[in-house]
């Protein structure tokens, strides 16, 4: 070996898609990758494979590549041999790279022949050699673009993989996955109907993988799946092309889902704050509060705590200190006791008749207090019609529309805003067997009622007032106390 072979080579090897017969395998080229290390009378260092990788797009994460610049920007290795240049890479910004670790005198081998990243010839060769690969990959992705162009504007759509909801059209035929599987089809319009009237994604999930329901990778469901799966254009029988409908183009058949439903379904999941999902295991979560500090307890889980006897992951609820406006983090209670307790509590309080007809009285005057809002709103919207037909006879001026419609329209907001407020407080229609109900029927409704539901039951129970966790006493035994759990009117 003469003095300008390093001693320890690394081999890289890495294939675009896995399958792909027109592709050296990754073992070949590790192969014909050490045949050339030998032939060099060096050893290899490393072997780094990254199988199924694209080299191309920038989104693609390689831990093989990564690891292989780690070791040759530190000096661990002499250098790398691929079997092609294209297999290293085809991005020229990562060859730049690669071209300023080698200032020490790396080795740069393919299969063929050798790169000196240290003259300007041998810069100049190996970027050649980079850009032509990364041209032929971005003229790849542009034949790829306007045949999925062509496709959407002839009315096919452009999958793969067959859609949950539709049949598969079989080896051998166009795979356009436009035939409905009316089976799926009825679990979509299901789901449909039921997120549509409240109910939580979690729920869902949980109830379609309780029956067997698969997505059509036969996997469970999971949270990304269902928004997936609930918001994709073809269960209206759309097409989209590049992130927008193709007009005048539809999938054959009847749809799966009306367009409103899927445009109400869309709206629904766009109008939804991004941020960490909201969990449902916890029935208190912001609903009780610190009686130290007074701020909303929250929920969280104890895997460092010895599990409950049925091996559940121990959860309690406490008051978390914040940067901002946080908690006192010196209330802690635990989940399962809690809400036991509260359970208790509310059904207590709910089978109560004197608290029944005073939520039947509340749920009357909100009532009467609506109709008496709705009634001034249709008279303020009357007078806005009005006021615009004389501006559009030119019977007024724009400026005295201006000044009649400024003030109205205020107004309007804020009978808006408070009918609301009525809407979104919690209310009951309480009914004589309502009344009537005994402890038994209110633990029975209790015990099948969702997290969701019980939370809108305790919401009932605790009109007007709050639930508060008050210190443990330090040398009381070290058990649940129910004593610490009072209810406190708001002011």
């Amino acid at each position: 070996m003469d003095q300008q072979t390093p001693r320890t080579l690394d081999v890289y090897a890495r294939v675009s898609r896995l399958g792909d017969e027109r592709q050296r395998s990754t073992d070949g080229q590790v192969e014909d990758c050490t045949a050339r290390v030998n032939d060099l009378s060096a050893s290899v260092g490393e072997v780094h494979v990254d199988d199924g990788r694209s080299a191309w797009n920038p989104r693609v994460h390689r831990p093989g590549w990564d690891r292989l610049m780690a070791r040759l920007e530190s000096g661990a290795t002499g250098g790398v041999v691929v079997f092609d240049l294209a297999r290293f890479s085809r991005r020229p910004i990562e060859g730049e790279r690669l071209i300023t670790a080698a200032e020490r005198g790396l080795l740069v081998l393919d299969s063929e022949d050798s790169y000196d990243l240290t003259t300007t010839n041998g810069k100049k060769h190996f970027r050649d050699q980079l850009n032509g690969a990364a041209f032929e990959s971005d003229r790849l992705s542009d034949r790829v673009k306007r045949g999925k162009r062509v496709k959407a504007l002839r009315g096919e759509p452009n999958v793969s993989s067959r859609p949950f909801g539709f049949e598969d059209d079989g080896p051998g035929s166009p795979r356009r996955f436009d035939r409905v599987r009316e089976s799926e089809a009825e679990v979509l319009r299901e789901l449909a109907a039921r997120l549509l009237a409240g109910d939580s994604q979690d729920e869902m999930i949980r109830d379609l993988n309780r029956r067997g329901v698969t997505t059509s990778y036969d996997k469970p469901w999971t949270r990304a799946g269902l928004r997936q799966v609930l918001t994709r254009p073809r269960n209206a029988g759309l097409i989209v092309y590049d992130g927008a409908v193709i007009p005048d183009k539809r999938l054959p058949g009847e749809s799966i889902l009306t367009e409103d439903t899927h445009e109400r379904i869309c709206s629904l999941f766009a109008a939804r704050r991004r941020g960490r999902p909201v969990s449902d295991a916890y029935l208190c979560s912001g609903v009780v509060c610190c009686g130290l500090c007074g701020h909303r307890l929250s929920g969280r889980p104890r895997v460092n705590m010895k599990p409950y006897p049925d091996g559940g992951v121990r959860r309690q609820y406490w008051c978390q200190p914040r940067a901002h406006d946080g908690g006192c983090g010196r209330i802690a209670v635990d989940q399962r006791e809690l809400d036991r307790h509260i359970g208790a509590l509310v059904v207590a309080i709910l089978a109560d008749p004197r608290h029944a007809a005073a939520v039947e009285s509340a749920a009357r005057s909100a009532v009467e207090q609506r109709q008496k809002i709705e009634a001034e709103i249709s008279e303020c919207e009357q007078l806005a019609n009005a006021l615009a037909n004389r501006l559009g006879r030119r019977e007024i001026s724009l400026i005295r529309y201006d000044a009649a419609t400024v003030p109205l329209d205020r107004r309007l907001a804020e009978l808006r805003d408070t009918l609301g407020e009525i809407d979104a407080a919690p209310s009951a229609v309480v009914s004589a067997e309502v009344v009537a109900a005994s402890r038994a029927e209110w633990e029975a409704r209790w015990k099948v009622a969702t997290v969701a539901e019980q939370r809108a039951l305790l919401r009932q129970a605790l009109r007007g007032r709050r639930l508060v966790v008050m210190p443990a006493d330090p040398q009381a035994p070290r058990r649940f106390d129910a004593g610490r759990i009072v209810i406190e009117e708001t002011l």
